[in-house]
């Protein structure tokens, strides 16, 4: 299991939205949805109480890097 590292911009978006840092543990051990994003991203999503969480990250060989997190009303597309 690799250690997830926090960017500062995801820090000041969690802040912002409250989101805490369980949530986006949980959205990227256990994404109810996963798509690519721009630059080898990945977006992970999960759904709570209506409330759909995105948690864009990277994962390289030692860690995995979020980049920024958001609460949405519309989940993910298929």
């Amino acid at each position: 299991m690799k250690p997830i590292v926090i960017s500062r911009h995801a820090k000041n978006r969690m802040r912002w939205r409250r989101i805490a840092e369980n949530e986006i543990e949980s959205a990227i051990r256990q994404p109810d949805f996963i798509e690519p994003s721009v630059e080898g991203r990945l977006n992970a999503w999960i759904e709570t109480a209506g409330i759909f969480l995105r948690v864009t990250y990277t994962e390289n060989a030692d860690n995995i890097i979020v980049i920024t997190a958001v609460k949405k009303r519309k989940g993910w597309r298929r």
